[in-house]
Formats: C-alpha cells, sequence, structure tokens
C-alpha cells in the first residue's frame, strides 16, 4: 500500500509511519523538517496550510491518515483536513482516516460528566482545540463523496499494541487512555479496509483484560 502520512513527527503519527514501514507499505509523509522523518520514508517539505503540498504528498497515495493537531497547532486541524480533502478529491486516494481527540462531539456520544471535564481542562489550556475539532467534525459529517473515518481517542500513553484495544462509544474522561501502538495498529487497518466509513468511533485501551465482554468483540488485535 501507498500511504500518505500528515502528522508523521508527532508520537502517533510517528508509531504509525515506523509500523506501516514494517510491514512493507510506502510511506509519504509532509513534514516541516526532514531531517525529523522515520527512516525509509519518502518526504515533502512543507506544512498542511500549503496546499501544493499537501497535494504532492497525496499523490499516487492508495490511503491517507490524518494525526494534524495538538496544543501547538490546533490551527492544522480544520485547516489542514481542508486542504487533505481537496487533494484527495483531486487524485483519488480510496481511504482518508483521520486522528483526533474525543472531545469532537458526534450524534449518540455519552454526555458523561468524564467528557465535561476534559472540555473544561482543554478550554482552560489551549481553547482552539475545542473551537478547530467543532469544525472539523461539522466539515467531515458534511462530507459524503469522500471515504472517511474519524478516530478518537482520549490521553495517549506509552505502549506497544495491547491486543486488547476497544472501538465503539464509550463515556471516557480524564482517566481514560489508549495506548500508543493500539492507535498505531487501528489506524493501518483502517487505512487498508473500508469498515467505519463515515463513521466516528472511538478508540480505548482497558487498564486491564477484564473489560467489558459486550464490547470484546470490536477489540483490536495488533496488525499483522
Amino acid at each position: 500500500m501507498r500511504l500518505a502520512v500528515f502528522g508523521s513527527t508527532g508520537l502517533a503519527g510517528a508509531a504509525l509511519t515506523r509500523l506501516a514501514t514494517e510491514h512493507g507499505h510506502q510511506v509519504r509523509a509532509l513534514v516541516r523538517d526532514p531531517a525529523r522523518a522515520v527512516t525509509g520514508v519518502d518526504t515533502v517539505r512543507g506544512d498542511a496550510h500549503d496546499a501544493d503540498a499537501v497535494a504532492r504528498t497525496i499523490s499516487g497515495a492508495d490511503a491517507v491518515v490524518s494525526t494534524l493537531g495538538g496544543f501547538r497547532g490546533p490551527d492544522s486541524i480544520a485547516a489542514g483536513t481542508r486542504n487533505i480533502l481537496t487533494a484527495v478529491r483531486g487524485t483519488g486516494p480510496r481511504r482518508l482516516v483521520v486522528l483526533q481527540g474525543f472531545h469532537i462531539g458526534f450524534p449518540g456520544d455519552p454526555q458523561n460528566p468524564g467528557k465535561r471535564l476534559v472540555e473544561t481542562f482543554l478550554a482552560l489550556r489551549c481553547r482552539p482545540l475545542l473551537t478547530y475539532g467543532a469544525e472539523l467534525g461539522e466539515l467531515l459529517r458534511a462530507t459524503d463523496d469522500v471515504p472517511w473515518t474519524l478516530v478518537r481517542i482520549p490521553r495517549m500513553v506509552a505502549g506497544g499494541a495491547s491486543g486488547r484495544a476497544i472501538t465503539g462509544r464509550f463515556a471516557l474522561g480524564p482517566w481514560s487512555s489508549v495506548r500508543v501502538g493500539d492507535v498505531a495498529a487501528v489506524l493501518l487497518r483502517l487505512a487498508q479496509d473500508e469498515s467505519s466509513i463515515h463513521e466516528a468511533p472511538m478508540l480505548y485501551t482497558p487498564r486491564t483484560k477484564r473489560y467489558d465482554t459486550r464490547a470484546a468483540a470490536t477489540a483490536i488485535r495488533p496488525h499483522s
């Protein structure tokens, strides 16, 4: 598979990129500094605000994964995704997978106190994350001509793929977490299949193996 990755020097993006290259996939990444790129990756220099650089990164790709955003670049969440959607429409990759936080609301989400605590924290630390995140959600919900999936996660912690990460709609909060290895495995799997099209599943890693058996059907196993 030829994979275009945005945000490849971040925690999740780097883990995904390494996993993809380990499995023999060809990866092209848009990076500000090629010296920070994962070894063995084809690079395009620039950022997601540059529509031409975005298009060059996506050209020839079979699938696109975006892990843009975070506290240091919240404005790229919506603006970068717009450029990615435009390029996907123009060059024809069959798949777009986007990673963001579970604070981005979708119809049917649990409205639990834990989510409100996270939203309050983000409003105090980096309010643009909430603003641009909500804009991203609206942008994707209005997009029906691109096969996108939005993966929403709580805080990431170190660790490889656990084999027990689960997807669905959960009452997550500041106590919830997901292993970076699980995130990478799920992103790579979704880039290769057609599950969860136009959906926004949440992903997290239960702290023990004694998790709700009703959710076990959606457990994510390490990518093979």
